[in-house]
């Protein structure tokens, strides 16, 4: 007689699946980056022996209006929010304007700013649809006042630089009309049929793939993202105030950002020309190489510089300039940027291990 093979049975736990540490990870990625990042920018090391030889007092105005300029992108984004009824605190909302702008600089054509924010505020149980429809208006109040004060400065400039460097206009009209069309397109998001189109076509392209569709279900994330998109435009009048004060504070905030590079112009001695046309020339500057597919327009705002600031940095010191310039504008910014990206990562995993680690007591009792 056979007896029945009974099993033995397992009473050892099921081995717990490793969690890619993603977190760390993206730390490092960051770390990295910016440690090639001065690497492979030569003229990183000798941009400290050229500040060392400036008037220190400028410089210094320098990084304070740098200061106070993000604390403007802050707190327009903290307007913008609010205006959703979406509290938020004001070191909240500077750092999310500073990840925003971190991004931006290393990304091509600046792409990558609004995502990356619209994660980061995901984090905080915002809806990633509506914090992209805030952060768009912020982008569209922000290009307002960059064009609008770009046409003022181009009207007051045109004569001389037809007279001394003719050669730049083209690029001028370039960019104004480059910069003036995103002004449209962005307006064009926020009229509910125009972006209804849109998503209709994002849920047709998304359905051509059968793996994205069935994995990760995107034609019920482009509906909920529709859905808190358009929550924007919704009594809009109400909000109406909010926006327009965004573009009235875009204003000085822009003002701050062209201001830099007087600033650095005083440091290496020059007195004249006086502050409105060098802030003028930056801005003409900025206008005709901000749609450069590069990040940060690296290349083109070192080429530019040297163009439309040739006239100005007469003492054989243009190209000292361009790289103090570029330290206080772009690099300065990155390496801020990256420090801060890398000390919320750290606070944020060690803030979701204690509500964790919580959760767990809790659980237990």
């Amino acid at each position: 007689m056979t007896h029945p093979v009974t099993e033995e049975k397992n009473t050892t736990a099921p081995e717990k699946k490793k969690k890619i540490p993603w977190g760390l990870l993206y730390i490092a990625a960051t770390i990295v980056a910016v440690l090639l990042f001065g690497l492979l920018n030569q003229e990183f090391g000798n941009v400290f022996a050229t500040i060392a030889g400036l008037t220190p007092g400028f410089l210094t105005l320098a990084i304070l209006i740098s200061l106070v300029f993000f604390g403007f992108e802050g707190g327009i984004i903290r307007l913008l929010m609010r205006s959703q009824h979406i509290p938020m605190t004001w070191g909240s909302s500077i750092k999310i304007g500073l990840i925003g702008i971190y991004y931006s600089y290393i990304t091509p054509s600046s792409t990558g700013g609004q995502p990356m924010q619209a994660a980061y505020l995901r984090r905080d149980k915002i809806p990633v649809g509506l914090s992209t429809a805030v952060l768009l208006m912020k982008f569209f109040c922000y290009q307002c006042a960059f064009v609008l004060c770009s046409v003022v400065f181009y009207c007051t400039l045109h004569d001389k630089l037809s007279q001394e460097n003719p050669g730049i206009l083209p690029l001028i009209w370039l960019g104004l009309v480059i910069n003036g069309g995103s002004i449209l397109f962005f307006a064009a998001l926020f009229i509910k049929p125009i972006f209804h189109v849109i998503c209709r076509f994002a849920k047709w392209l998304a359905g051509r793939f059968a793996f994205l569709r069935q994995r990760f279900r995107l034609a019920e994330a482009i509906d909920g993202f529709e859905t808190d998109f358009g929550s924007f435009t919704d009594n809009f009048s109400e909000k109406k105030g909010s926006v327009i004060w965004g573009v009235v504070l875009s204003i000085p905030q822009f003002f701050l950002q062209m201001s830099v590079i007087y600033f650095i112009f005083r440091a290496f001695g020059y007195q004249q020309p006086g502050y409105w046309e060098i802030v003028g020339i930056q801005s003409l500057l900025q206008v005709s190489v901000s749609f450069m597919p590069m990040p940060g327009a690296s290349g083109a705002q070192e080429l530019g510089f040297s163009s439309y600031f040739r006239p100005y940095f007469v003492n054989n010191d243009l190209y000292a300039a361009v790289m103090v310039w570029r330290f206080f504008t772009y690099y300065l910014v990155v390496i801020a940027g990256a420090l801060l990206v890398v000390v919320d990562q750290f606070l944020y995993r060690r803030r979701r291990l204690r509500e964790h680690l919580g959760e767990g007591t809790e659980k237990r009792y």
